[in-house]
């Protein structure tokens, strides 16, 4: 166990310096690239970002879904390749890379107008900052049952190194970072996923399992539970998987500024099409090994191999009892690179929303850049004391018998805003005719009838993000009729209609035009495993 631990307090020694010496050179540059990274990445740089902001705590999260659930919340994972990621890489990318936005609720205000951008941004930065405590609270259990740490000041040593090197370098340095980091959590994802298949003796023990999750349908099928009742408590039943796991794939990919951050850091279009069709391509198969880890784990503990534990929990009990020392030790790095780039990752994008978006356009329009690189630090400490306010809900919520794993109640959260998210975007891209008064007045109904439902009923949170989505779709559109919309001048680069020399809507095939291959062959490919694991599984 020292070396174990030699190992883990060197490499974040080793973060620490490392991004001392890089925090130097980006202090160095314009305030520019202090704030948005400057265009830098190639494809696989960026997509190691992507990655690294995908995967985050969802290594250990996910874990835990599938040692309750089962293998078929894989097919929430599955959005990414059939439709989120050629779909942002056709019809999103290319309106971000010729608006010239630096934050996505910037957009919004080109858009529409400083309303929506200002309430968005608000509901944006509520959702990264819940993200980070989570995040945290998952790199505080991690340390805890790793080194013994106490759990509260594992919590402040990651989100203290993570504050560290985004306050004092900037994005350029956080995307560094991230980029090593990627590499090393995919290291542990392998090592671990892998191991976790080999207790589970391969495809052919998968098969032979007879254990079921809690939805009644075995751990080993694809299919999700065939549930169509709104008051379902199955984590993504069907319908939910074909209906609001494309909108939360989407929200999380178009709307979520710590994603589009790294990709509007690339070095041109193509590249970060490209990092997102790589991107979208791991978070199914390698995830897939991680979902293994989980099942494993529920195996395990049927058959007394392994102590019973929380499914929160279900990831690192394998990585603990399953490898040798030194082994072990780095693999926890890996862990702890996935949980630094998330972290960081959060709070910069969280910093520079209130800053760019709150501050800058509604307290002090003339700021200069030196002075919002200033406010932004502040705003980022002031970030990271407010997660320690969030964090006894998961404590609390681990500690009570019968608590939901915590990424679940993250789930639930988000799935009271994704709909309403995804929803403003698709309208302003893609419809012309769509006002801002209209689209202002449809997100604040559908915001409030989203957290109506939540507390007033029992309905799956799935169910309450369509049907946001939806409500938010049509009543701009209807309210769009009363109001006189912007002219194609207005709307340059804002739409896919009103792209100058291009004609929409396909615009980014411009840009990448392979990408329509991986549009046919990717959710085609996936349907194919999908058929061949099920009756496999079956035979």
């Amino acid at each position: 166990m020292k070396i174990d631990t030699i190992i883990v307090a060197g490499y974040l020694l080793l973060i620490v310096l490392i991004s001392i010496y890089s925090g130097k050179k980006s202090n160095k540059g314009s305030v520019e690239e202090f704030m948005t990274g400057g265009h830098h990445l190639n494809w696989w740089q960026t997509g190691m970002t992507l990655i690294a902001m995908m995967f985050d705590p969802g290594i250990m999260g996910i874990s835990s879904l599938s040692f309750v659930w089962g293998f078929y919340v894989v097919q929430w994972n599955a959005v990414n390749v059939w439709i989120t990621a050629w779909f942002a890489g056709i019809f999103i990318i290319g309106i971000y890379w010729r608006s010239k936005i630096i934050t996505t609720p910037e957009y919004l205000e080109k858009r529409f107008n400083a309303l929506t951008r200002g309430f968005f941004s608000l509901i944006m930065t509520a959702m990264l900052i819940s993200l980070l405590a989570y995040a945290v609270y998952m790199g505080g259990v991690l340390l805890n049952r790793f080194l013994g740490w106490n759990i509260w000041f594992s919590v402040a040593i990651l989100i203290g190194i993570a504050g560290f090197y985004v306050i004092f370098g900037g994005l350029k340095t956080m995307l560094l970072m991230d980029v090593m980091q990627g590499i090393l959590l995919l290291a542990t994802l392998f090592a671990v996923g892998i191991m976790g298949f080999v207790l589970l003796e391969g495809f052919e023990g998968i098969k032979e399992l007879t254990l079921t999750g809690k939805a009644g349908t075995p751990l080993n099928s694809l299919v999700p539970p065939m549930q169509f009742n709104l008051d379902s408590e199955t984590y993504y039943p069907f319908p939910g998987i074909v209906s609001f796991a494309a909108i939360a794939g989407l929200s999380w990919i178009i709307c979520n500024f710590s994603m589009a951050q790294r990709l509007l850091a690339a070095k041109s279009e193509a590249h970060a099409q490209k990092s997102l069709i790589m991107a979208g391509m791991f978070n199914v198969f390698v995830m897939l090994l991680a979902y293994g880890v989980g099942v494993a784990a529920r195996k395990l503990i049927a058959e007394g191999a392994l102590p019973d534990t929380a499914p929160d929990e279900a990831f690192i009990a394998i990585l603990l009892n399953y490898f040798p020392v030194g082994v072990k030790g780095v693999l926890i790095v890996g862990l702890i690179a996935a949980l630094l780039s998330t972290i960081d990752g959060l709070i910069a994008s969280s910093g520079s929303l209130l800053t760019q978006d709150i501050y800058k356009r509604f307290i002090k329009k003339g700021s200069s850049p030196k002075h919002l690189k200033s406010i932004t630090k502040m705003v980022q400490i002031a970030i990271i004391g407010g997660v320690f306010l969030i964090i006894p809900s998961f404590l609390n919520n681990n500690n009570e018998a019968g608590g939901k794993p915590a990424y679940e109640l993250i789930q639930e959260f988000l799935g009271n805003i994704f709909g309403v998210l995804i929803a403003i975007y698709l309208l302003g891209i893609f419809f012309k005719r769509t006002t801002a008064k209209a689209s202002f007045i449809a997100m604040i109904i559908g915001v409030i009838v989203g957290f109506t439902m939540q507390l007033t009923t029992n309905y799956n949170f799935a169910f309450i993000g369509t049907v946001q989505f939806l409500l938010v779709m049509i009543l701009a559109i209807i309210f769009s009729r009363f109001e006189k919309p912007k002219s194609d001048q207005e709307l340059e680069n804002l739409t896919l209609w009103t792209v100058p020399g291009l004609k929409g809507p396909f615009i980014g095939l411009h840009a990448w035009p392979g990408l329509k291959y991986w549009a046919i062959g990717l959710p085609i490919g996936w349907f194919v495993i999908s058929f061949i694991w099920e009756w496999y599984m079956k035979s």
